[in-house]
């Protein structure tokens, strides 16, 4: 079996995916994050193999007790393969890579595949979880959970100045990373997303591209975690999604009234690259599915629901399309995989005139 290939006995391969029936039109999900270091120990990248193992140690210990997390286990960097690793940041919407991990590097996971915890990837600690519901508050107090479990029994890197210490000065202060996933197709092609410029707010494409919005998914995060308390960066954040959330739907409510010829063309387009292809990369099968997206929501397509549409654009890629498809296409190229996939889940795709 390649390396590139995962093994059907792989405990990823029944990690719930958070994404399933969401139905939400704007709003594909988000993610908590909070970077952690344990007190008197040198951060990651200036510890050995044998320090960073005991640090794993220590850290696994708590965290496997965690309440918050459920039936969780842990993953050795050194003991999964790359296709594995892959398949993590895919999951878990990561943008560090870390395939090069070895020894000393390991991961929490949990069965609800919503919260996983990295050791010793640039931090001793990070924890994350996923929200595909919109309810950031709570997906915050889930972490929060977590961290004061782990905190009975281990102290954190702690300045009374500059808060929790980070190995990235950018993460110091309250560590709080809080992102978001908005698929945005009329703000984008009706050129007004530069007019939504939030102060506070980083933007960046899936790739991390500021440039690249691929499948017009807009990802925003807060671009401070120092000098603010963690209840306003969730708030903050809050009051940026609604805002770009408001602005596309009153520009949907305009295209469709306007009946606007180009994006109606754009979205049968789609129809026919979803229904009609026989190889597909991934950048292209996701702008695809955005207007395909769009065009349901409108009422311009019918044949799948809005849940059905927002669970391929995670299922797309190529690691998950791989998990997917088990090992059933192991000597076929991945775009002919996917499009085979896609024509298979389109069948029934029409477009209304």
């Amino acid at each position: 079996m390649s390396k590139n290939q995962p093994s059907d006995k792989s405990p990823l391969t029944s990690l719930h995916a958070p994404w399933d029936h969401n139905k939400n039109a704007i709003w594909l999900a988000s993610t908590v994050r909070i970077h952690r270091n344990l007190e008197k120990f040198k951060f990651p990248h200036k510890l050995d193999a044998e320090k960073k193992s005991h640090i794993v140690q220590l850290a696994s210990k708590a965290a496997l007790q965690a309440t918050g997390l459920v039936n969780p286990y842990l993953l050795k960097a050194d003991e999964i393969s790359p296709a594995e690793k892959e398949f993590l940041i895919e999951h878990f919407l990561l943008f560090e890579g870390f395939q090069e991990a070895r020894q000393g590097a390991a991961f929490a996971l949990d069965s609800t595949g919503g919260t996983i915890i990295l050791f010793n990837i640039k931090e001793h600690l990070q924890i994350q979880c996923t929200d595909c519901e919109g309810d950031l508050e709570k997906t915050w107090a889930k972490v929060v959970g977590i961290e004061n479990q782990i905190a009975e029994s281990l102290n954190f890197a702690f300045s009374p100045k500059f808060g929790y210490l980070t190995a990235e000065p950018q993460h110091a202060g309250t560590g709080l990373v809080v992102s978001a996933y908005l698929h945005l197709p009329a703000l984008i092609h009706m050129h007004h997303l530069e007019k939504e410029k939030i102060e506070g707010i980083i933007t960046s494409g899936i790739q991390g591209s500021p440039d690249d919005l691929v499948g017009d998914i807009l990802v925003i995060r807060n671009s401070q975690t120092l000098g603010l308390t963690e209840e306003t960066i969730i708030s903050n954040m809050r009051a940026a999604i609604l805002r770009l959330v408001v602005a596309e739907k009153d520009l949907r409510s305009e295209i469709k009234a306007t009946d606007n010829v180009r994006l109606k063309d754009l979205t049968a387009r789609a129809i026919g690259l979803i229904k009609h292809s026989y190889q597909i990369d991934a950048q292209e099968a996701l702008n695809a599915l955005s207007f395909l997206k769009l065009g349901i929501e409108l009422g311009w397509i019918k044949g799948m629901s809005l849940e059905d549409v927002n669970t391929l654009f995670f299922d797309s890629r190529r690691s998950h399309l791989t998990y997917l498809l088990a090992n059933k296409s192991a000597d076929e190229d991945i775009a002919v995989s996917r499009a085979r996939f896609l024509r298979e889940k389109g069948s029934k795709l029409s477009f209304i005139s």
